[in-house]
């Protein structure tokens, strides 16, 4: 189903419109000088068309438009499309108007309300154009989503800024933003035919083969996995019933056996009984330790100062009776001469009496006296003192036989509880292994099964092999390079004579030649590159047409002639003065366009914008609009608003 323009138009504040209309099919072309908004109209329908953001320029346009139209055709009728202006700095609006009618026209005002949304004009447009339900194959290995091809896909390949016709970098409209080159490469071959709807069919069923498949070979595999993982966690649940005692030690025997063996062991744990607290006869055993280790401390010290005292007394009652012994030595000594030495007669000092003597001797003997007197209640003291001393230490010693009962007693306990807490953790893993242990599949894929959905999956591999796609897809290209070596002739392009191909995979224009392949980044010239671009773009359409693949039936070339005749040499459109070999280019280029457009009329229409406005009868009448003085928005639209 073939989708053309019919009219593009734009509304001003006041609600009138201004259009361009456009031939059905044939060549249209828009001339007129810089500034008229004549690339402007790309935008407008890319926007229309459903892109999400209104790339219009700012200025004039955006200034004083309210809303954007596009009146296009689709065979069995016509389809209205308005969307509003957003504010700038705005760049989208959601407010959508469609309508559709077999005898519809652009409407002369503003008459409407909103009623779809941005969304709704991609379902609308995909659906009209002819494009069924797809999906883009991706190769094995390979991380990116399949993507559905739908009408901005198909709009690449209809549309040609001026950004684009002269690069030497990119092919096709928009290549230049991220990730749309895989995204024509991915979809390409769906609009070229080589991926078709029964392909796509044979797809869906592939897919779903291969998920009965897969289900069938998970069943089998689950159950021969629960069968290996079943029997090894019933042989561990085994040996650790054993471990406690719950079943009799031995070699696990078989599974079904060693769960007939789980199930049978009694669930009741016996309680362990609680004895008395031993906490707090412990603690007063501690505090009455702690008691008797203080009073062995003071009786300590005690004894300790007695037997001091006792020492001084012996080392004391020692020297007095050696004094003594000293002095009664002296006993020998009359006592007639007193003032003279007892022992050299020598009366030149003073010596001591004898009568002093004896005094000091019967001190040092009373002292004796008393020394002797009491070191028997020393002795006696001390005695006392160490049979209190061994009295604490027996009873220290039985304190700590007593808090070593008592702490046994509570190991025993401990033992047995924790012995008991085992036991009954592992009746709890029995139980719960028994209760979770999973049932076998209820039904099991058989070998039968399995084999006759290989053979389903193998067969529908085979019609929807990549490498059958793959050589379609070639042959293809093929006929697309001989479009493009045949027209080439008609221009007067570097490499002309040569084969040209167009690479998916490089999304280039090849021109092979003796010396070797040459893409077109490896070309000079910028009439080279405009010339190839639009040879690329008229043999692919011509292939879209006699296919009647599922892509609007125009192509957009916005400013074709650039490279000959640049804005800045613009005199009215005329070529005139223009070299020779320029103006000769300019000619061949709008003639082939024209004859292409005749060729696949008059299901296909090429829409122009240019400055050249050439003299030769078959231009002037496809000329749908001259832009000089005026443009797509009206002076007056400016004035009432200055």
């Amino acid at each position: 189903m073939s989708l053309r323009i019919l009219e593009i138009g734009v509304y001003g504040h006041n609600g009138e419109v201004n259009s361009v209309k456009l031939n059905a099919s044939g060549l249209s072309i828009i001339t007129g000088a810089s500034k008229t908004g004549k690339s402007s109209l790309i935008d407008i329908i890319e926007y229309c068309f459903g892109r999400e953001q209104c790339h219009v320029s700012d200025g004039v346009i955006r200034q004083h438009v309210a809303w954007y139209g596009i009146l296009l055709d689709r065979g069995d009728s016509r389809i209205f499309l308005a969307r509003r202006n957003p504010k700038p700095p705005k760049t989208r609006d959601p407010d959508v108007y469609y309508a559709v009618g077999a005898d519809l026209a652009m409407p002369e005002r503003v008459d409407w309300n909103p009623n779809i949304g941005v969304a709704d004009i991609e379902a609308i447009l995909t659906s009209s154009v002819g494009i069924s339900e797809n999906v883009t194959t991706v190769p094995d290995g390979q991380t990116r989503n399949p993507i559905a091809a739908n009408i901005r896909h198909a709009l690449m390949f209809c549309i040609q800024d001026q950004d684009e016709i002269d690069s030497r970098k990119i092919l096709f409209h928009r290549q230049s933003e991220p990730f749309l080159p895989q995204t024509i490469k991915d979809v390409l071959p769906y609009f070229l035919g080589a991926i078709d709807e029964d392909l796509l069919r044979r797809k869906v069923q592939l897919d779903l083969e291969r998920k009965e498949l897969r289900k069938l070979l998970k069943l089998a595999s689950e159950r021969e996995q629960l069968a290996s993982l079943s029997s090894a966690r019933t042989e561990d649940m085994f040996r650790e019933a054993q471990s406690v005692g719950l079943l009799p030690p031995g070699q696990p025997p078989a599974q079904d056996v060693a769960l007939g063996g789980l199930r049978a062991i009694n669930p009741v744990v016996q309680e362990v009984p609680v004895p008395p607290d031993s906490t707090e006869p412990i603690a007063v055993l501690r505090r009455e330790r702690t008691g008797l280790r203080r009073e062995l401390s003071v009786l300590k010290e005690r004894l300790r100062q007695i037997r001091q005292v006792e020492d001084v007394a012996g080392g004391f009652a020692q020297e007095a009776g050696e004094q003594k012994a000293r002095l009664a030595s002296l006993g020998l000594v009359t006592k007639g001469d007193v003032e003279a030495c007892a022992l050299c007669g020598s009366t030149d000092v003073h010596v001591p009496s004898a009568a002093e003597m004896h005094r000091t001797l019967s001190g040092i003997e009373d002292q004796l006296s008393q020394v002797r007197r009491e070191m028997p209640r020393l002795q006696e003291a001390q005695g006392d003192l160490v049979e209190q001393q061994n009295g604490i230490e027996d009873a220290l010693k039985r304190n700590q036989e007593q808090i070593d009962t008592l702490a046994k007693q509570d190991d025993a306990f401990r033992s047995e509880r924790d012995s008991q807490l085992r036991l009954a953790r592992t009746m709890g893993r029995i139980a719960y292994f028994l209760e979770t242990l999973p049932p076998p599949p209820a039904v099991a894929a058989s070998t039968e099964e399995l084999d006759a959905a290989r053979k389903r999956v193998e067969a529908l591999e085979k019609l929807v092999d990549p490498e059958s796609t793959e050589q379609r897809l070639t042959s293809i290209l093929n006929l697309i390079g001989d479009y493009m070596t045949r027209d080439s002739e008609k221009l007067d392009l570097e490499h002309s004579g040569s084969r040209l191909r167009l690479d998916i995979k490089q999304l280039a224009v090849v021109a092979d030649t003796l010396d070797g392949p040459v893409p077109l980044f490896r070309m000079g010239s910028g009439e080279n590159w405009v010339g190839y671009h639009v040879l690329a773009h008229l043999a692919l359409h011509r292939w879209f047409r006699q296919k009647d693949r599922p892509v609007p039936g125009f192509i957009f070339f916005d400013q074709p002639s650039q490279a000959h005749y640049p804005a800045e040499q613009d005199r009215d459109g005329d070529v005139s003065e223009l070299p020779d070999a320029d103006r000769e280019a300019v000619f061949k280029l709008f003639k082939l366009m024209f004859d292409v457009a005749i060729e696949l009329a008059p299901n296909f229409q090429i829409i122009v914008t240019d400055h050249a406005d050439l003299r030769d009868v078959w231009f002037a009448d496809a000329v749908v609009a001259r832009w000089r003085g005026q443009g797509l928005v009206p002076q007056r639209w400016i004035d009432a608003r200055s």
